[in-house]
């Protein structure tokens, strides 16, 4: 089992609620971006003007530089500076727990429980709005010679390979955060039915059994399974 009774809190109803949620969620556990830990702060009215977004990066502080500043269209890169909320496990991969892989996400939040999984605040992370456009669906993995295109972010993204372009290639995270993303994909797996294949599921065993739960992570756990009214075992033991 993925999950243990903890209070009589109801999950967020569906994505947007979920964001919502988090935002309040991770004030309290540490207001940190998940890839890079980087620190962000609200937006004021005047820099929401110049970049949209409500939660703005302090990229000097960690280190992250962006890999382009400007965008295909020649305008400044938004996502370089605003966090969004990253799925760990992307939706793209959720479906898969629902046999709606082949349809659109609309299709698939028909589906009894899709809108609970997607929204689910275990998988719900801070990310630097470029990271997350970047490694978009991609799976987690070791890239060899690891290309650093985000500064000091010890994060790397390739994109070639087969499959749909948003599936292609993978990502790194780096080594501190492995075992936590290993256990929301376990967790993921076993409430949703999400399908991780073999060999992900070995590299994932890896990292769980490296980088064992911390102090960080205990504290991330308590905070998301009051508001969720269970918890992920892969974190809590049980």
């Amino acid at each position: 089992m993925a999950s243990s009774y903890v209070s009589a809190q109801e999950p967020p109803r569906d994505i947007d609620e979920a964001k919502n949620t988090a935002v309040d969620l991770w004030w309290q556990i540490g207001p940190l971006s998940f890839y890079c830990h980087c620190p962000y702060r609200p937006a004021t009215a005047e820099e929401k003007l110049i970049r949209s977004g409500n939660l703005w990066v302090v990229g000097s502080v960690c280190g992250y530089q962006a890999r382009d500043l400007i965008t295909r269209k020649g305008k400044p890169n938004a996502r370089t500076m605003r966090i969004e909320w990253e799925h760990i496990v992307p939706a793209d991969w959720i479906a898969t727990g629902f046999g709606c892989q082949e349809a659109s996400r609309d299709e698939c939040r028909q589906i009894p429980g899709y809108e609970e999984a997607e929204g689910d605040l275990f998988n719900l992370v801070p990310a630097i709005g470029e990271l997350n456009g970047d490694r978009s669906a991609r799976p987690f993995g070791i890239i060899r010679d690891e290309p650093r295109e985000y500064g000091a972010c010890d994060f790397e993204v390739v994109t070639d390979g087969v499959g749909p372009a948003q599936r292609r290639g993978m990502a790194e995270p780096m080594e501190s955060i492995r075992g936590d993303v290993a256990r929301v994909w376990f967790y993921m797996r076993d409430r949703y039915g999400v399908v991780v294949p073999a060999d992900m599921t070995t590299m994932l065993e890896g990292w769980s059994a490296a980088d064992p739960v911390d102090d960080a992570e205990r504290n991330r756990h308590a905070v998301i399974s009051q508001e969720m009214g269970w918890s992920n075992s892969h974190v809590a033991g049980e």
